[in-house]
């Protein structure tokens, strides 16, 4: 007993020790045995390369792979990066601060200040009942509120039935437009409160859309709604019916209708292609596809639109396949239609609406101009003065918003771009909003991804550029062509006629597509 007492002190004093040598060792011991086995994996590393490099008909001239080790080597030493020598000595060069517009204002005030639907002019309004084909028009929205208010309105104006109307919102927001989260200052907000107050839908995408995948999104919109055929627009359109056009629609009521509307003539040219004895058709332009008729399982019998040519040039690739399916792609009017990237300074001149005058922020007409033309505008702006009143009493008369209309598609091609300048206001504010994104910042990845877009149909078709049914060119030829420049010196989005603009000349673009009117 005497002897375990005087045991227990020594145990005490050499366990602790005992513990203190085995946590030790076992802390040691991981960094000690990777720091080997480092070692020797590089000893044998450099090994393999030597014997590889040594070897004049061997792997390297073979064209056969390193060993793994070696490989893995290789790749750590060919992506290694420098470390800063001193990271508290690194400074952040900024950008040089971004163009300042002023806010934009409220581009339709009557509608603002009524709460409803404006009346639809004289001789413009839609058939009732409505016609036994279903017409859906979809728009699709991004960003840029001002103008698709305009181009909504100036089909309602149109005679299109405000029903028939499907804002596709791509906004990416996440609904936050529909629960008014975003400011008008934002380039991405849409006002969901005025679209029901002219009578139109608005319909979501699950997040942004590139442009191809959103014209899927309009083919699954047809399927799911049972939609064989349905009209899509850009939202920088501005269109009128054509009153100076008598009617060639063999269904129209001579007796009480002076002209066709833009809606009655859409809907001709669909019972048209719809007829007997009339080839198998994809599509039917307008102006180009500034406005079009789809028809649906023509798309999808192609295969869709390709969503990896995002933007630029997928077009062409779409339109192409349908053409070399056999389907016929006519063109022809059924309005005037203007591509603008402006809008008016108050939406409900298109409606003829007393005091609202057809103005826009740029107008020639009442710009300083030192020019030859000076004169001749100054002769425009002398009308446009003696106009006012009339006006103001009475609403804008149609020939007046097509010469407008016409200023401002001019405008748009006049090569000034969007500067505050030459758009002084614009939205761009939203910071700290849901979902912000910069504006500068989401332009640039378009853009980015344009030329992405390009590089592809390039390398999917082996040459850049669209005039691809003068080169002979196939649907079968896809991905299977050597390219036909020097990708060591050009990249496949470079050159050829990707900066051609299309819109501005559709005839020739159509020519361009084997496509007849």
């Amino acid at each position: 007993m005497m002897r375990t007492n005087r045991l227990l002190p020594l145990f005490g004093r050499w366990g602790i020790l005992l513990v203190a040598v085995f946590v030790l060792y076992y802390i040691i011991k991981a960094p000690v045995s990777l720091a080997l086995s480092s070692s020797q994996l590089n000893d044998a590393d450099k090994a393999n390369l030597r014997n590889n490099e040594g070897k004049a008909g061997g792997n390297k001239a073979q064209g056969g792979p390193l060993g793994p080790a070696a490989a893995a080597q290789g790749f750590r030493d060919q992506n290694a990066q420098t470390p800063l020598e001193d990271p508290s000595q690194f400074v952040k060069h900024y950008k040089p601060e971004p163009p300042r517009y002023s806010p934009v204002d409220d581009h339709f005030p009557w509608l603002t200040a009524s709460g409803r639907q404006p009346p639809v002019p004289q001789n413009h309004m839609p058939p009732s009942p409505h016609v036994d084909e279903a017409t859906p028009l979809l728009v699709g929205f991004t960003r840029d509120w001002p103008l698709l208010l305009q181009c909504v309105s100036s089909y309602i104006a149109a005679g299109w039935p405000a029903s028939d109307i499907y804002v596709v919102e791509n906004t990416g927001t996440f609904g936050a437009n529909q629960r008014h989260e975003l400011s008008l200052q934002n380039p991405f907000f849409l006002n969901h409160t005025a679209l029901r107050q002219l009578g139109v839908n608005v319909i979501l995408t699950p997040t942004h859309l590139t442009f191809a995948q959103l014209q899927n999104f309009y083919l699954h919109t047809a399927l799911m709604r049972s939609w064989r055929y349905f009209f899509w627009t850009h939202q920088d359109v501005l269109v009128f019916s054509d009153e100076d056009v008598k009617k060639k629609d063999r269904d129209h009521d001579w007796d009480h209708d002076p002209f066709a509307t833009l809606y009655e003539r859409s809907v001709g040219l669909l019972r048209y292609l719809n007829g007997p004895d009339m080839p198998p058709w994809a599509t039917h332009f307008f102006s180009y596809d500034l406005f079009t008729l789809v028809n649906r399982d023509a798309y999808l019998t192609v295969g869709g639109w390709d969503t990896q040519i995002p933007y630029s040039s997928t077009d062409c690739d779409m339109y192409l396949r349908l053409h070399w399916a056999g389907y016929w792609q006519p063109q022809s009017e059924a309005g005037l239609i203007f591509d603008v990237n402006v809008p008016l300074k108050d939406v409900g001149a298109l409606f003829r609406l007393p005091g609202s005058h057809a103005r826009f922020t740029g107008d020639p007409v009442f710009e300083p101009n030192n020019d030859k033309k000076q004169a001749h505008l100054e002769a425009d702006r002398k009308r446009e003065e003696d106009m006012y009143s009339w006006v103001e009493k009475e609403g804008e008369a149609f020939q007046h918003l097509v010469e407008v209309a016409g200023r401002m598609q001019d405008y748009k091609f006049s090569g000034q771009g969007l500067s505050p300048k030459t758009r002084p206001s614009r939205q761009t504010g939203g910071e700290g909003e849901p979902f912000y994104r910069a504006l500068e910042g989401f332009e640039s990845g378009m853009d980015t991804m344009s030329d992405a877009g390009r590089q592809v149909f390039a390398d999917k078709w082996g040459h850049r550029g669209c005039n691809l049914l003068e080169l002979g060119i196939h649907a079968k030829d896809a991905w299977r062509l050597e390219p036909d420049w020097d990708k060591t010196k050009s990249s496949g989005s470079d050159g050829a006629s990707w900066d051609e603009d299309w819109s501005k000349n559709p005839s020739d673009k159509v020519a361009a597509l084997g496509v007849t009117s």
